[in-house]
């Protein structure tokens, strides 16, 4: 098995998506000003419908290439394989759905047709893209580097270029060709990582791929899906407007909340791939652990000061995002949690259909309440239908975990208590703080930087031991190395075995 640090991987992609995360926080007050709520939703429509030939181009091809090569990172031959069938079959597919975007785009999208075609960009992206080989190969470092730079070069060119509504096509032009960017810069490290190979079948494990991709269109229908009925049920853009900005921001915290889960995808497939089932558990026990105690902080805070957030960071116009915040932060809990059941152990294990159950039952639950709810209660409706579909995703998987007796359900829940604690109180403290301030940026800043230290000081005062592990191993990595004695040091098992979900509980066992 592979001796690349989780820890340090971890850290890595930490710090990779919190960069992410400045990048909008920065950038978004900027633009919703610059543009207008209509014209974002505009842009938000757009992205919509292209969306759905992306993921046609793609298949399952990104989860699938990531626990293939995470099976054989250690054989450079096996790998190279893989790589390029993977490789190859996204290359033809992007071709074809590229003609069909095409004249997707010249048959019903000529009011918008120059956002429409820069958009194809995506399409390209799905061909350079090899993050998925890199995050099998475990080199989160490098997919960190290459994206953060890219990003922050997008950030400046929207800043000054960008001035207003009419500017859309540049804005588009900056945000999706930065990601194509910060992929082609990816290749840089890549030759190192292969050899030459024959025999090359795009399609040996087509059905395998086909298998992944169900849940990637399911997933479609309650993640874009929800955008595009916007569009067809209102008028103008502006709902698409209130439900991009809020959903956006929201799902940029959500990038926090599974920054541990996506370093352990290719970790929990190479072990599972190693026959320990008890390693997998532990790894699992950590990362829902890990949502709680990230999640639940994000989710408190939206809830209690949506209200102060929403003038001073998205500026006039978008009032009613105040009231969409609070909703969209329920997703952070969902998401966590069908994130560590569905890529981090279903794929893993080979229980592909089950992850296709499980999208499946919330996507018919989110086109279901869309039908319903929309035409009445437009963006709102839209984010309740958001945040049940993914609620019906978690708990389909926790059935048929519990049903299944994979491992057992109750140390998720049972360690959640002191995070539930902490927020609660995070959350009273700040919805009472925020009536004794004006509605400011300066008002913004101490309200965040409140909750922070008063959530991390309920933790110390409940004495949370994953928290303190946390604190413990970030300590050591600033330590200096001491030179190997004569015999080397074995890989760390301290960062290989994660703490039961309880000090001092032993994790249950089937």
């Amino acid at each position: 098995m592979t001796n690349k640090s989780i820890k340090k991987n971890f850290i890595y992609n930490f710090i990779h998506q919190v960069l992410l995360l400045v990048s909008p926080l920065v950038v978004t007050p900027y633009v919703s000003r610059v543009l207008g709520v209509g014209t974002v939703g505009l842009y938000s429509y757009a992205e919509s419908m292209a969306a759905y030939f992306v993921i046609t181009a793609a298949l399952g091809t990104a989860t699938y290439g990531q626990r293939s090569i995470g099976y054989v990172q250690d054989d450079k031959e096996a790998r190279s394989r893989a790589f390029w069938e993977i490789f190859l079959l996204r290359f033809l597919t992007s071709l074809v759905t590229f003609a069909a975007y095409m004249g997707y785009a010249f048959i019903f999208a000529r009011d918008n047709l120059v956002v429409t075609l820069i958009f194809s960009m995506n399409l390209l992206n799905v061909v350079v893209d090899i993050a998925w080989f890199m995050q099998g190969m475990e080199e989160f470092g490098k997919t960190a580097l290459c994206s953060t730079v890219a990003r922050y070069i997008c950030i400046a060119a929207i800043f000054f270029f960008v001035k207003d509504s009419d500017d859309l096509p540049l804005y588009t032009l900056f945000m999706t060709g930065s990601i194509v960017l910060g992929n082609l810069s990816l290749w840089l490290f890549l030759p190192k990582y292969l050899v030459r190979v024959k025999g090359i079948n795009p399609f040996h494990d087509f059905k395998t791929i086909l298998v992944l991709f169900l849940p990637c269109i399911a997933s479609q229908v309650y993640t874009v899906l929800d955008k595009s009925m916007l569009g067809w049920f209102s008028n103008g853009y502006n709902e698409n407007g209130y439900y991009e900005q809020s959903e956006k921001i929201v799902k940029v915290a959500l990038a926090a909340v599974t920054a541990l889960g996506i370093v352990m995808i290719p970790r929990i497939a190479s072990t599972y791939k190693a026959g320990d089932m008890e390693r997998v558990k532990y790894y699992l026990y950590n990362s829902y652990r890990y949502v709680w105690m990230m999640a639940i902080p994000i989710m408190f805070g939206f809830i209690s000061i949506a209200s102060v957030f929403t003038p001073v960071y998205y500026g006039p116009g978008y009032e009613k995002c105040a009231v969409l915040l609070p909703i969209f932060s329920l997703l952070l809990l969902c998401i966590g949690m069908s994130h560590v059941n569905g890529l981090q152990y279903f794929v893993p294990v080979g229980k592909e259909n089950v992850l296709t159950l499980t999208i499946c039952s919330g996507a018919v639950v989110n086109f279901t309440l869309n039908l319903i709810l929309i035409p009445f209660f437009s963006s709102v409706g839209a984010a309740v239908a958001s945040v049940l579909a993914e609620f019906t995703v978690t708990l389909t998987g926790f059935l048929y975990i519990r049903k299944t007796k994979q491992f057992s359900l109750k140390p998720i829940f049972t360690c959640s208590w002191r995070y539930w604690i902490a927020g609660i109180v995070m959350g009273g403290a700040l919805f009472g703080l925020k009536y004794l301030m004006p509605v400011a940026l300066w008002s913004l800043i101490v309200l965040i930087a409140s909750g922070v230290v008063i959530y991390f000081i309920m933790l110390v005062v409940l004495r949370d031991p994953f928290l303190f592990d946390l604190i413990k191993k970030g300590l050591s990595m600033l330590k200096p190395k001491k030179a190997p004695a004569e015999a080397p040091a074995q890989p760390e098992e301290t960062e290989e075995r994660a703490n039961p979900p309880e000090e001092g509980e032993p994790i249950e066992q089937n």
